[in-house]
């Protein structure tokens, strides 16, 4: 191995920042520094061995900062099915499988009874990550009945019980048949909070807030920790700041870590969490569809960077009353592939390890989303009405700061508030969605926004 280093002469943080001065040829030192109204975060936009102190942290150890993987950086190139017809669902199963799709998500929200003969036809699971994302029991049985009641491991569950209908009963029995053999089951969904404009480190504490009461409740079950961990999994948003997005995945895994040792876990995989990231519609748009390119291609590349389980990038026209063309299509299952096989992504075990300036970012988007969760928690946990309120308030706050910052143009989206496409695409979006009582955003929707 070459040594580099030892051709240099080392530099200090005084020497550095002289050359920068030296290298700004008279203008304010300050335009390196940045100051988020948003995020709240100060940062410098360069960083040095000396700005900070941190300790060593390596992939597969604990806080797990850096995640679990050891071997290589692969991930689960997912596709999001929303289940209406269940033949038309199996066609585009089966479709998508043979495009790259190696990982395959069942929304089954709209369909109350389902044939799952049809829908799985010659899909053979045991082969393919799956997860069902359920809305009541009735759907649980009916395909622990099509199975025999022996599902293939490679299965995953979702309920949202913060949703779901008749939450409370519904997660006792959901306990009792995940007792033996634990699976994934409580979905702490992470990128629905993401889409109503919630800041990157409100996202996290929802997200340890609501894990949390799910290990209590099931530990309450006579769960041990490493069973409870077992049977929970995390959705993220992935929001158009490269570097935010980075260190906000490695600080919801050292959050969630520390959560977990005081439980005193008997086995190492317990501390981590697992981890599927959504490339959302919040930022695209249907009107110029051609500027969405760029931005799910950055958006997965974070996620991968991070080293992130499973991503899910949506078709930019998932929500439009048109629905889905070939087009987004093609390029929500294509990112993935082209950073995976072309850009060697999945070769790198740890892209970001040794970076200081991100693990300043990891670190004060950690202190945040810890104090905010400390908040929570004295409130109540998620369960709490009174906690609710203040999730709510807070995240409102913050998406009323986004739309403003769009309408007066001081965050520029091309086609969206800046650079309009002067042909615009013949197409409208569906009724907007909440979660908890929170609104989604999809800026190009608010027609406010546009100037």
């Amino acid at each position: 191995m070459i040594e580099l280093k030892k051709d240099f002469n080392p530099s200090s943080l005084p020497e550095w920042i002289e050359q920068l001065k030296k290298e700004l040829k008279g203008d304010d030192f300050n335009k390196l520094l940045r100051e988020d109204e948003l995020e709240e975060l100060k940062y410098p936009t360069f960083s040095h061995a000396e700005s900070n102190i941190f300790p060593f942290e390596s992939p597969g150890n604990f806080p797990y900062t850096r995640g679990s993987k050891t071997n290589n950086n692969d991930w689960d190139n997912g596709y999001l099915l929303k289940l209406e017809g269940e033949k038309d669902a199996n066609h585009k199963a089966l479709e998508i499988l043979q495009k790259g799709c190696d990982f395959l998500l069942f929304d089954l929200q709209h369909k109350a009874e389902i044939n799952w003969e049809i829908l799985l036809n010659q899909i053979e699971l045991e082969y393919i990550k799956s997860e069902f994302r359920f809305t009541n029991l009735a759907q649980f049985i009916s395909l622990k009945n099509h199975f025999h009641n022996n599902f293939p491991s490679s299965i995953k569950f979702s309920f949202d019980f913060l949703v779901a209908e008749n939450s409370d009963q519904l997660f006792i029995v959901l306990s009792e048949e995940m007792r033996i053999g634990q699976r994934p089951f409580c979905l702490v969904d992470g990128y629905s909070i993401q889409q109503t404009g919630a800041t990157t480190w409100q996202e996290i504490a929802f997200m340890l807030t609501t894990g949390h009461e799910y290990i209590v409740k099931l530990i309450e079950q006579d769960f041990t920790i490493d069973e409870a961990a077992a049977c929970i999994h995390f959705s993220t948003g992935i929001g158009s700041n490269y570097f935010y997005e980075i260190a906000k995945i490695r600080a919801l895994r050292k959050g969630w870590s520390t959560i977990i040792k005081q439980y005193k876990p008997k086995h190492a995989c317990t501390y981590n969490c697992s981890i599927t990231a959504f490339v959302g519609i919040m930022n695209k748009s249907i009107q110029d569809p051609y500027t969405n390119l760029l931005r799910q291609t950055t958006e997965a590349m974070s996620a991968a960077s991070a080293r992130i389980e499973s991503i899910v990038i949506l078709p930019y026209d998932s929500n439009s009353t048109k629905g889905t063309s070939v087009l987004a299509e093609r390029m929500a299952l294509n990112i993935s592939l082209i950073l995976k096989e072309e850009s060697y992504f999945t070769a790198v075990i740890d892209p970001i390890g040794g970076s200081y300036a991100l693990e300043d970012l990891t670190n004060q988007i950690s202190e945040k989303s810890w104090d905010l969760f400390q908040i929570f928690e004295r409130l109540g946990g998620i369960s709490s009405h009174e906690m609710r309120d203040c999730l709510k308030a807070e995240i409102i706050a913050k998406a009323e700061i986004r739309k403003n910052q769009l309408a007066n143009s001081q965050k520029i989206l091309i086609g969206i508030n800046k650079f309009l496409n002067p042909v615009p695409e013949n197409n409208n979006y569906t009724v907007a969605e909440e979660y908890l009582g929170l609104t989604k955003i999809i800026f190009e929707r608010d027609l406010t926004l546009v100037k």
